[in-house]
């Protein structure tokens, strides 16, 4: 009951559910536009990510990290880091989820400002992802949709992903280095048995996401080890990020026999630079996931779709859903002043909009694709 109250309480989902209604007036929806490898990926992985949560590996390296900080700077670059490297595993939503909390667990007595740590922890997650199939879930989309292999998803991702980490690094540095005694984190200790089990299973959900092997017996891997470990983690997956996709699909898919629509989407994103400035513009009104689902159905140029929509999860607070999470976990821990964190996230994430925005063009053509 809790997790059916959970899914139909997603805004998110009412909003995706709405627009398959709506454009269903345009042409009648059929079950042929859902993309059902990328809804078998996205079932493996979510599981999966559960699982891993589960064994409390991100609170076990929080606890290993926060305990050698010495000062503000050093505590911000350490939750940072661990943030940009987490979500390429575990992707943006969860690793927010598990961060904003342990950083407000272990500076409740510090006098910190912590909208910025948290506006960074955010920046940070958004922008490691980008580098796997596993980080954002627009990521596997495009992954099934275009038939990407793993060499091609890496040649677009590793370049934007180094010039992330240096940006997030230089972040961390304007960050005093006051002295600080943290509030030490629980000891967490991990599973290894269990851990090395996910770990394998892993493997097999990124073999079937990369269509080495069959993605329905990655799925079935992912369900006989969350039974095998607990069954219970199973109400810990976000069921209504599937619904959303389907409905999105089917949104897409009814749009897409619409000859007019067609004609005038397909006249704005006809090259390279159009595809890329339209994934970014779009993904500040209606988020990265939906941006991705829509262009690529009428664009090849995956590349800039790539780029465009993951750079894209920057700027506004809607342009990717963890950064609504992450403005909602602030207001829940730190009770501050909403407006105060809003101006703060708007004047970092379109200022590094624009530099990384400029960087992510250049690439285009650089990087061949």
């Amino acid at each position: 009951m809790n997790v059916l109250k959970r899914v139909f309480s997603d805004k998110v989902l009412w909003i995706a559910g709405a627009a398959a209604i709506i454009t269903s007036f345009i042409s009648p929806p059929q079950l042929s536009d859902i993309n059902w490898k990328t809804i078998t990926s996205l079932i493996s992985m979510m599981i999966i990510i559960q699982i891993y949560d589960y064994l409390d590996v991100l609170k076990y390296y929080a606890a290993y990290l926060t305990r050698r900080a010495k000062t503000t700077q050093q505590l911000v670059f350490m939750l940072a880091s661990l943030a940009f490297f987490g979500a390429m595993f575990l992707t943006n939503d969860v690793t927010i989820l598990t961060l904003v909390p342990l950083f407000y667990k272990i500076t409740r007595n510090l006098k910190i400002n912590p909208i910025y740590p948290v506006i960074l922890i955010t920046l940070a997650a958004n922008l490691g992802s980008i580098f796997t199939p596993f980080g954002n879930t627009h990521n596997l989309f495009m992954l099934t949709h275009f038939n990407l292999n793993i060499g091609q998803f890496f040649v677009m991702s590793t370049p934007i992903t180094i010039i992330d980490f240096i940006m997030v690094f230089t972040v961390t540095r304007f960050f005093k280095k006051n002295k600080i005694e943290l509030r030490k984190l629980p000891a967490v200790t991990l599973n290894i048995p269990h851990l090395t089990l996910t770990a394998m299973v892993t493997v097999i959900i990124f073999l079937g996401i990369f269509s080495v092997i069959p993605m329905w017996s990655s799925l079935v891997a992912a369900l006989l080890l969350v039974v095998f470990i607990n069954p219970k983690i199973l109400q810990s997956v976000d069921y209504s990020i599937v619904l959303i996709f389907m409905c999105f699909f089917i949104a897409v898919g009814n749009i897409n026999r619409d000859p007019a629509i067609v004609s005038h989407l397909t006249g704005l994103i006809q090259n390279k630079t159009g595809t890329y400035l339209a994934s970014i513009i779009t993904s500040q009104f209606i988020s990265n996931v939906p941006t991705t689902i829509l262009i690529s159905k009428f664009s090849t140029y995956v590349h800039a779709i790539f780029l465009g929509t993951n750079i894209g999860g920057m700027g506004t607070v809607v342009a990717s859903l963890a950064n609504l999470l992450a403005f909602k976990q602030y207001r829940y821990y730190f009770k501050g002043s909403p407006g105060k964190y809003l101006a703060a996230f708007s004047v970092i994430n379109f200022s590094l909009l624009i530099i990384i925005g400029i960087i992510g063009f250049l690439l285009i053509d650089i990087i061949p694709t």
